[in-house]
Protein backbone atom coordinates (compact mmCIF):
# COMPACT_ATOMS: atom_id res chain seq x y z
CA UNK A 1 0.00 0.00 0.00
CA UNK A 2 0.89 3.77 -0.61
CA UNK A 3 3.67 3.01 -3.33
CA UNK A 4 5.79 5.40 -5.29
CA UNK A 5 4.27 5.27 -9.28
CA UNK A 6 4.34 9.02 -9.79
CA UNK A 7 0.68 10.10 -11.04
CA UNK A 8 -0.64 13.92 -11.76
CA UNK A 9 -2.56 16.09 -9.79
CA UNK A 10 -6.14 14.35 -9.02
CA UNK A 11 -8.78 15.99 -7.28
CA UNK A 12 -12.19 13.72 -6.65
CA UNK A 13 -15.61 15.53 -5.06
CA UNK A 14 -16.07 12.70 -2.36
CA UNK A 15 -19.66 13.04 -0.89
CA UNK A 16 -20.16 13.45 3.08
CA UNK A 17 -23.63 14.28 2.66
CA UNK A 18 -26.52 16.32 0.49
CA UNK A 19 -25.26 19.28 1.82
CA UNK A 20 -21.30 19.25 2.02
CA UNK A 21 -18.45 18.52 -0.52
CA UNK A 22 -15.47 17.56 -0.22
CA UNK A 23 -12.56 17.57 -2.78
CA UNK A 24 -10.15 14.57 -2.22
CA UNK A 25 -6.62 16.28 -3.55
CA UNK A 26 -3.30 14.62 -4.51
CA UNK A 27 -0.31 17.38 -5.11
CA UNK A 28 1.86 17.15 -7.63
CA UNK A 29 5.14 15.40 -6.78
CA UNK A 30 3.25 13.26 -4.24
CA UNK A 31 3.81 9.79 -5.78
CA UNK A 32 0.67 8.24 -5.53
CA UNK A 33 0.09 5.16 -7.38
CA UNK A 34 -3.64 4.31 -8.69
CA UNK A 35 -3.95 1.36 -6.06
CA UNK A 36 -3.36 3.64 -3.34
CA UNK A 37 -5.17 6.66 -5.16
CA UNK A 38 -8.48 3.86 -4.73
CA UNK A 39 -7.20 3.28 -0.94
CA UNK A 40 -7.85 6.77 -0.43
CA UNK A 41 -10.72 7.38 -1.89
CA UNK A 42 -11.98 4.71 0.14
CA UNK A 43 -11.37 6.52 3.60
CA UNK A 44 -12.26 9.73 2.11
CA UNK A 45 -15.53 8.30 1.54
CA UNK A 46 -15.93 6.33 4.89
CA UNK A 47 -15.24 8.37 7.26
CA UNK A 48 -17.44 10.14 9.02
CA UNK A 49 -18.58 13.62 8.21
CA UNK A 50 -17.27 16.88 10.17
CA UNK A 51 -18.65 19.74 11.15
CA UNK A 52 -18.77 22.74 9.50
CA UNK A 53 -15.39 25.17 9.84
CA UNK A 54 -13.61 21.80 10.91
CA UNK A 55 -9.85 20.68 10.75
CA UNK A 56 -9.22 17.13 10.98
CA UNK A 57 -6.36 14.39 11.29
CA UNK A 58 -7.22 10.48 10.18
CA UNK A 59 -4.51 8.34 10.63
CA UNK A 60 -4.86 5.34 7.50
CA UNK A 61 -1.29 3.26 8.30
CA UNK A 62 1.54 3.09 10.93
CA UNK A 63 4.54 1.29 10.26
CA UNK A 64 7.45 0.79 12.33
CA UNK A 65 11.25 1.36 11.68
CA UNK A 66 14.38 1.40 13.34
CA UNK A 67 13.84 5.25 13.81
CA UNK A 68 10.80 5.55 15.37
CA UNK A 69 6.88 5.19 12.87
CA UNK A 70 6.15 6.26 9.80
CA UNK A 71 2.13 6.76 9.30
CA UNK A 72 0.06 7.71 6.66
CA UNK A 73 -2.91 10.17 7.23
CA UNK A 74 -5.52 12.27 5.80
CA UNK A 75 -6.18 15.68 6.21
CA UNK A 76 -9.80 16.93 5.79
CA UNK A 77 -11.01 20.14 6.42
CA UNK A 78 -14.81 22.01 5.96
CA UNK A 79 -13.24 25.71 6.01
CA UNK A 80 -15.03 27.66 3.00
CA UNK A 81 -11.61 29.47 2.14
CA UNK A 82 -8.08 28.56 1.31
CA UNK A 83 -5.69 29.07 4.94
CA UNK A 84 -2.69 28.06 6.11
CA UNK A 85 -0.88 27.29 9.99
CA UNK A 86 2.31 28.30 10.75
CA UNK A 87 2.57 25.64 13.07
CA UNK A 88 0.34 22.67 14.65
CA UNK A 89 0.85 20.20 17.29
CA UNK A 90 -0.18 16.18 16.27
CA UNK A 91 -0.59 13.75 19.41
CA UNK A 92 -0.11 10.13 18.34
CA UNK A 93 -2.89 7.83 20.59
CA UNK A 94 -3.81 4.69 21.78
CA UNK A 95 -7.15 3.36 21.29
CA UNK A 96 -8.22 4.86 25.05
CA UNK A 97 -7.06 8.17 23.97
CA UNK A 98 -3.80 8.64 25.64
CA UNK A 99 -1.04 10.23 24.33
CA UNK A 100 1.81 8.16 22.55
CA UNK A 101 3.84 10.44 21.18
CA UNK A 102 3.95 13.73 20.25
CA UNK A 103 4.73 15.63 17.15
CA UNK A 104 4.56 19.59 15.97
CA UNK A 105 4.33 20.41 12.75
CA UNK A 106 5.71 23.65 11.12
CA UNK A 107 4.44 25.23 7.73
CA UNK A 108 6.94 23.07 6.08
CA UNK A 109 5.63 19.93 7.05
CA UNK A 110 1.58 21.05 6.71
CA UNK A 111 -0.34 21.22 3.49
CA UNK A 112 -1.62 24.98 2.20
CA UNK A 113 -5.46 24.16 2.86
CA UNK A 114 -7.77 24.28 -0.01
CA UNK A 115 -11.43 24.97 1.08
CA UNK A 116 -13.49 21.96 1.44
CA UNK A 117 -10.69 19.17 0.45
CA UNK A 118 -8.90 16.17 1.87
CA UNK A 119 -5.74 15.53 1.71
CA UNK A 120 -2.89 12.71 1.66
CA UNK A 121 -0.03 13.24 3.87
CA UNK A 122 2.95 11.53 5.41
CA UNK A 123 4.18 12.12 8.66
CA UNK A 124 7.35 10.30 10.75
CA UNK A 125 7.60 10.07 14.34
CA UNK A 126 11.40 9.86 15.46
CA UNK A 127 12.12 8.13 18.60
CA UNK A 128 12.36 11.60 20.46
CA UNK A 129 9.16 12.36 19.47
CA UNK A 130 7.27 9.52 21.38
CA UNK A 131 6.38 8.51 24.92
CA UNK A 132 7.01 4.84 25.08
CA UNK A 133 9.56 2.18 22.88
CA UNK A 134 8.51 1.80 19.53
CA UNK A 135 8.69 -1.92 19.70
CA UNK A 136 5.65 -1.20 22.33
CA UNK A 137 3.13 0.61 19.80
CA UNK A 138 0.49 -1.15 18.86
CA UNK A 139 0.24 0.25 15.13
CA UNK A 140 -3.61 -1.13 14.78
CA UNK A 141 -5.17 0.78 17.89
CA UNK A 142 -3.15 4.39 16.94
CA UNK A 143 -4.97 7.60 16.47
CA UNK A 144 -3.84 10.93 15.26
CA UNK A 145 -5.49 13.89 17.24
CA UNK A 146 -4.85 17.93 16.79
CA UNK A 147 -3.56 18.95 20.12
CA UNK A 148 -5.47 21.85 21.30
CA UNK A 149 -4.67 22.37 24.85
CA UNK A 150 -2.03 24.73 25.71
CA UNK A 151 1.58 23.26 26.93
CA UNK A 152 5.07 24.45 27.76
CA UNK A 153 7.67 22.63 25.64
CA UNK A 154 9.86 20.32 27.00
CA UNK A 155 13.31 22.40 27.68
CA UNK A 156 16.48 20.47 25.82
CA UNK A 157 19.39 18.88 28.13
CA UNK A 158 22.65 18.11 28.05
CA UNK A 159 22.91 14.15 27.17
CA UNK A 160 24.27 13.48 30.45
CA UNK A 161 21.69 15.12 32.31
CA UNK A 162 19.55 13.01 30.09
CA UNK A 163 21.12 9.64 30.88
CA UNK A 164 20.19 9.96 34.44
CA UNK A 165 16.64 9.75 34.09
CA UNK A 166 15.47 6.02 33.09
CA UNK A 167 13.74 5.01 30.38
CA UNK A 168 10.63 5.00 31.92
CA UNK A 169 10.76 8.04 33.37
CA UNK A 170 11.62 9.72 30.60
CA UNK A 171 8.56 8.71 28.30
CA UNK A 172 6.73 9.84 31.23
CA UNK A 173 8.06 13.37 31.76
CA UNK A 174 7.43 13.88 27.77
CA UNK A 175 3.73 12.79 28.63
CA UNK A 176 3.37 15.30 31.28
CA UNK A 177 4.53 17.92 29.80
CA UNK A 178 2.12 17.34 26.95
CA UNK A 179 -0.64 16.97 29.23
CA UNK A 180 -0.23 19.49 32.02
CA UNK A 181 -1.55 23.15 31.45
CA UNK A 182 1.31 25.63 31.82
CA UNK A 183 1.70 27.59 35.23
CA UNK A 184 0.04 30.89 35.56
CA UNK A 185 1.89 33.77 34.25
CA UNK A 186 4.69 34.96 37.19
CA UNK A 187 5.19 31.76 38.84
CA UNK A 188 6.55 28.51 39.11
CA UNK A 189 6.32 24.68 40.28
CA UNK A 190 7.76 21.41 40.73
CA UNK A 191 5.53 18.38 39.85
CA UNK A 192 7.11 15.10 40.34
CA UNK A 193 6.21 12.39 37.56
CA UNK A 194 8.12 9.75 38.62
CA UNK A 195 9.70 7.58 41.48
CA UNK A 196 12.05 4.77 41.54
CA UNK A 197 12.95 3.08 44.01
CA UNK A 198 15.75 1.23 45.08
CA UNK A 199 17.39 -0.54 48.20
CA UNK A 200 19.00 2.26 49.37
CA UNK A 201 18.03 5.61 46.86
CA UNK A 202 14.44 7.01 46.57
CA UNK A 203 14.90 8.58 42.42
CA UNK A 204 12.27 11.76 41.84
CA UNK A 205 11.75 12.14 38.30
CA UNK A 206 10.58 16.12 38.29
CA UNK A 207 9.56 19.04 35.78
CA UNK A 208 10.66 22.28 37.40
CA UNK A 209 7.89 25.01 35.16
CA UNK A 210 8.62 28.28 34.52
CA UNK A 211 5.63 30.57 34.02
CA UNK A 212 6.82 33.73 33.63
CA UNK A 213 6.83 35.33 29.53
CA UNK A 214 10.21 36.16 29.37
CA UNK A 215 12.25 36.05 32.43
CA UNK A 216 14.47 32.98 32.73
CA UNK A 217 15.03 31.40 35.86
CA UNK A 218 18.76 31.42 36.95
CA UNK A 219 18.40 28.29 39.76
CA UNK A 220 21.60 26.68 39.70
CA UNK A 221 21.12 24.95 42.82
CA UNK A 222 17.65 23.98 43.97
CA UNK A 223 17.09 22.73 47.59
CA UNK A 224 14.64 19.68 47.79
CA UNK A 225 13.03 18.26 50.38
CA UNK A 226 11.41 14.13 50.42
CA UNK A 227 8.06 14.50 52.22
CA UNK A 228 6.06 11.26 53.72
CA UNK A 229 2.77 12.68 54.36
CA UNK A 230 3.71 15.56 56.04
CA UNK A 231 7.18 14.64 57.59
CA UNK A 232 10.30 15.36 55.39
CA UNK A 233 12.21 12.00 55.89
CA UNK A 234 15.40 13.47 53.42
CA UNK A 235 16.87 16.13 51.84
CA UNK A 236 18.71 17.08 48.50
CA UNK A 237 20.30 19.66 46.33
CA UNK A 238 19.30 19.76 42.32
CA UNK A 239 22.02 20.84 40.13
CA UNK A 240 20.27 22.64 37.41
CA UNK A 241 23.28 23.08 34.32
CA UNK A 242 20.96 25.70 32.32
CA UNK A 243 18.59 28.65 32.96
CA UNK A 244 14.80 27.79 32.82
CA UNK A 245 13.78 29.29 29.61
CA UNK A 246 10.37 31.27 29.79
CA UNK A 247 7.17 29.24 29.27
CA UNK A 248 9.00 26.45 29.64
CA UNK A 249 9.13 22.96 31.69
CA UNK A 250 12.86 21.36 32.68
CA UNK A 251 13.34 18.25 32.94
CA UNK A 252 15.08 17.43 36.84
CA UNK A 253 16.07 13.93 37.88
CA UNK A 254 17.68 13.99 41.82
CA UNK A 255 18.21 10.93 44.49
CA UNK A 256 17.61 10.67 47.81
CA UNK A 257 19.06 8.42 50.49
CA UNK A 258 15.94 6.41 51.45
CA UNK A 259 14.53 6.76 54.60
CA UNK A 260 14.98 4.20 57.22
CA UNK A 261 12.07 2.31 58.96
CA UNK A 262 8.37 2.23 57.78
CA UNK A 263 8.12 3.39 54.13
CA UNK A 264 4.62 3.04 53.94
CA UNK A 265 2.10 6.26 52.77
CA UNK A 266 2.50 9.06 50.18
CA UNK A 267 5.74 10.28 48.90
CA UNK A 268 6.07 13.88 47.28
CA UNK A 269 8.64 16.52 46.74
CA UNK A 270 8.65 20.23 47.99
CA UNK A 271 11.20 22.77 47.52
CA UNK A 272 13.04 23.94 50.71
CA UNK A 273 12.13 27.23 52.09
Amino acid sequence: MFGLLKRKKVETIIRQDDERALRLVFDEGMDISKEDEYVFRYHATTLPPLSDNQLSIELLSATKNPGGLSVVALFRNTVATVFSLDEIPVLLLNERREPLGQKTLSRMDLPSFEAMTSKPVYLDFFEEELFTDVDALDTESLQLAFQMNPTAPLQDISDAERDAFPDVAWHRLKRMNVLSRPVAEGQFDLLLVHLDVTDTEIGASLLVRNGYLEQALQIPRLPLELMQRDEVVGRADATLNEPILPKHDYPLHVRFKRPEGDSDGPISIRIRS
